[in-house]
């Protein structure tokens, strides 16, 4: 990124900290549109070797979005490019939506090996918390691995559910860990020197062979006597925190734009409500510290997805699970004022339950995904403006049902029936998301003008069959000032197709810039008729787009 550039993405945060105005804006003191726009990659440029580890308080991060909930709203997203999308960046790397994934992609995801070499596994530290445990642990090639196992009863259910909901994520483009379903004998594991312990007395103390044996009598088994795991590859870099889902980190150089301001974290409530994952919140992800070319930036990664779809982690998700935030006043007063007698919609609702997968809606064609709350409330998911929820959604229609089933098979569930059930719910999930956000705005996309002044467009609404045509598509034609931002009507066209015709006399000639107002006229949602903006520029003989505005900045 040019020293250019930098400063204008750090004058577009403080205008939208100040005035809520769009971080690529232009002003008249300079252009709006640069050269190399829109930018595709934004680099971390900074070097950050000087931070340090910092966790977050579980208790803190709880309370704060308990308390604060939505917020004052803050408007556009903070990091988009000048045509309204998320460059590739140590946050997100575009994948589904932005070009074609095979089902076999999606198989794989972020794997980069195997799994586990076969052999002894030594354990250097354990989790004894909780119903099930967990253990670190180093395979024969020196490679380290988080084992994480499913609860009694519930073969497949947390460690199939994690691994699916893994490969989902990577194919909407976050950072997540490499996860292989794997099988251990006992014997496999060998308690490492610095291995420790806690007891329930709480003193810390060295790891002994009693100490493993009482921690996988909690487990599930298989009928050989071996145990079914996850297995999750250790990052790379060095472990320095979690996301906060507001805010930016003050000793990251590179984060200046607020975390409820990032589209890919706003979208992510999107993609939780389609994958029930009502655990999403700080303490399921991690920062690493990575270097790369003598030069320090932090990558972050989404982690933790065994409360998702079906699964509760330590059991089936509750009836509850995405109807509710954990504290609910106005539902809890109402109970009370009832006596106990009014029963919320959720618990009146059919559910497909089975070991293997949990507990999940047994029809979810009609899923509001408006509706759909995470355990704690979050401040990102809250923030998220129609224009982020139709990226988001854009990016979910591209999962086509072949991904879906290639994500539910890497998952290994060993239940035909209810991998079927799976797949059929993440598509119905898909498509209600797909209807509600798809069509809540104007849903004209990917313009493009052609030498001799055809443009053409998608209507992502009526080309996934969410809606009918309008009567009629009209465009305002202008040429633009890119150091004034002034415009000077051309002319006006029209078509009942995705495909219309430039003004006669409009200027065809290098260094021109466009501007093209589209709309639509006599569309069933009014939403429609609001225009976006598509800004063309005359480069090396062709048009090409370098702006595109959905919704106004405020």
């Amino acid at each position: 990124m040019t020293t250019t550039r930098t400063a204008r993405l750090t004058f577009g945060v403080a205008a939208l900290l100040a005035a809520g105005a769009l971080t690529m804006a232009g002003s008249a003191a300079s252009p709006r549109f640069l050269n190399d726009d829109p930018i595709q990659v934004q680099p971390d440029t900074r070097d950050a070797a000087g931070m340090k580890a910092e966790e977050v308080s579980l208790f803190v991060d709880l309370t704060y979005n308990l308390i604060t909930g939505a917020g004052p709203a803050r408007g556009r997203a903070g990091n988009l490019n000048s045509v309204e999308e998320v460059p590739d960046s140590s946050w997100y790397t575009n994948r589904a939506g932005a070009r074609p994934l095979t089902a076999n992609e999606i198989a794989i995801g972020p794997d980069t090996t195997s799994g586990p070499a076969a052999g002894s596994w030594t354990i250097t530290s354990s989790k004894s918390d909780g119903v099930t445990p967990g253990f670190t642990v180093t395979d024969t090639t020196g490679r380290r691995w988080f084992l994480k196992f499913d609860p009694p009863g519930y073969r497949g259910m947390a460690t199939g559910t994690e691994v699916a909901v893994t490969k989902l994520m990577w194919a909407l483009g976050y950072n997540v860990a490499e996860n292989h379903i794997a099988y251990l004998k006992r014997d496999q594991l060998a308690i490492g020197a610095t291995a420790t312990f806690t007891p329930k007395s709480g003193r810390k103390r060295a790891m002994r062979l009693e100490d493993l044996d009482a921690l996988l009598a909690k487990v599930d088994r298989e009928a050989d006597g071996t145990y079914r795991v996850v297995a999750s590859k250790a990052l790379e870099g060095k472990p320095i925190g979690r996301i906060r889902f507001f805010g930016t980190r003050a000793d990251d150089p590179n984060d200046i734009v607020p975390h409820e301001d990032r589209r890919e974290l706003r979208g992510y409530g999107v993609f939780a409500a389609w994958l029930n994952h009502v655990d999403a919140k700080a303490i399921n992800s991690l920062d690493t510290l990575v270097t790369e070319n003598g030069r320090s930036f932090v990558r972050h990664h989404l982690l933790d997805f065994g409360s998702a779809l079906g699964s509760g982690a330590l059991g089936p998700a509750a009836y509850v699970a995405g109807a509710e935030n954990m504290l609910e006043p106005k539902s809890i007063g109402t109970r009370m004022l009832a006596f106990g007698f009014a029963r919320p919609d959720w618990s009146r609702q059919a559910f497909y339950e089975a070991p293997s997968i949990g507990r999940l809606p047994l029809s979810n064609h009609d899923f509001d995904p408006s509706g759909w709350k995470p355990t704690v409330p979050n401040r990102a998911f809250l923030q998220a403006r129609d224009d982020d929820r139709f990226w988001a959604a854009r990016k979910l229609i591209a999962l086509r049902t072949e991904h879906l089933h290639a994500a539910v098979a890497a998952g290994q569930f060993g239940d035909p029936a209810s991998e079927a059930f799976l797949v059929k719910a993440l598509a119905e999930r898909r498509d209600a998301i797909a209807r509600a956000y798809l069509t809540a705005v104007n849903p004209i996309a990917d313009p493009a003008l052609s030498l001799d002044g055809t443009l053409t467009f998608q209507n992502v609404a009526v080309e996934n069959d969410l809606a009918r045509a309008p009567l009629e598509y009209r465009a305002r034609w202008f040429v633009f000032d890119n150091a004034t931002g002034d415009t000077t009507l051309i002319g006006e066209t029209a078509s009942r197709s995705t495909v219309l015709d430039a003004p006669a006399d409009f200027p065809c000639r290098a260094g021109v810039y466009l501007k093209v107002q589209l709309r639509s006229e006599g569309a069933a949602n009014p939403a429609w008729e609001k225009p976006v903006d598509a800004f063309f520029r005359m480069v090396g003989g062709e048009w090409r787009l370098i702006g595109f505005e959905r919704m106004p900045h405020a």
